[in-house]
């Protein structure tokens, strides 16, 4: 599957289907547990943030009140709404006020998603703007305070390359000292153009700005060789119902963005719920959707469900 086929397949998928969507595969966006975890911290770090000496992105220790006016904020793959609606539900019952400065952007390439997304956020309507966008040929403009994109980037074209003895067929240098490392025939894709993609959304970002990404993929030399090469091989690249994902390759995606001085945190995403919600969790699958709930007990045994966030700040 070359890049190219992969854009034309996934647009023509996601542009004319809509929410029927959810009969193909469920995801993480119908859930609570991720919008939950970022609206509260989003109430505790905006409009006052900076960055940490260590991990994540954490309120400043002196009030920083004169920054005031709106909140952009955006989201890019809406779907029908669910994670928006959510967030700011929460948002709007922990600090109205804050909600009331919130400027909410939603892009998605669906028309049939847009309209569904505008009815579920109808008591949001005096501040969302819908916009028709396709991430993988448009390159993102609107200056933002935050950002959230969830399962969008593996959707988006990848190149997937192989080392057949000493030879790797592209010139790029990043590819061919990862492949160096990594076993003869094993297919890793590369993620550039959700790379591309990433760099934009930074350019055009503010001050202090942070970016949320949730998707599946690798990051761990464990990811990559918990499974036999021909396993791999087969998984690395999936369809469901017409459609083509590719794992994220968050190594390249990480590398990439601090060699432009970006703070990159990468972690599990479970791990991401469970220290916003403060609550060991674990995985389930509602009729909405994919999602985390608190767990039962603890049995001292945790599920890698392949799932990690990516914060850019």
């Amino acid at each position: 599957m070359k890049a190219a086929s992969m854009k034309d397949v996934n647009r023509e998928y996601y542009s004319s289907k809509g929410k029927a969507i959810y009969t193909d595969f469920s995801t993480f966006a119908q859930g609570r547990a991720l919008a939950t975890a970022n609206a509260i911290e989003f109430v505790r770090d905006f409009p006052d943030l900076s960055r940490g000496s260590s991990g994540p992105l954490v309120a400043s220790a002196t009030s920083r009140s004169n920054r005031s006016g709106e909140i952009v904020v955006c989201e890019y793959g809406i779907g029908k709404g669910d994670f928006a609606k959510v967030f700011l539900d929460e948002v709007k019952r922990r600090s109205p006020k804050l909600c009331e400065r919130v400027q909410y952007h939603l892009f998605d390439i669906s028309e049939k998603m847009i309209a569904d997304a505008r009815k579920n956020l109808a008591g949001y309507g005096s501040i969302c703007t819908f916009h028709i966008f396709d991430a993988s040929v448009e390159p993102p403009s609107l200056s933002f305070d935050y950002c959230r994109i969830n399962e969008l980037l593996s959707d988006l074209p990848a190149e997937i390359y192989a080392r057949a003895g000493n030879s790797v067929p592209t010139s790029n240098i990043f590819v061919q000292k990862f492949l160096s490392r990594i076993d003869e025939g094993r297919q890793i894709p590369f993620s550039f153009a959700a790379e591309k993609f990433l760099l934009a959304l930074c350019d055009c970002a503010k001050r202090n700005f942070r970016i949320d990404v949730f998707d599946y993929g690798f990051y761990t030399a464990d990811d990559i060789f918990s499974l036999p090469r021909e396993e791999w091989n087969r998984l690395v690249a999936r369809e469901y119902g017409g459609q083509i994902t590719v794992d994220l390759n968050l190594l390249q995606l990480s590398s990439s963005l601090r060699a432009e001085h970006f703070e990159v945190i990468v972690e599990s995403q479970k791990e991401y719920c469970e220290r916003a919600l403060g609550m060991p969790l674990e995985l389930t699958q509602t009729s909405r959707g994919l999602d985390y709930v608190k767990k039962k007990k603890e049995d001292g045994i945790s599920e890698d469900d392949g799932f990690y966030h990516l914060r850019i700040c």
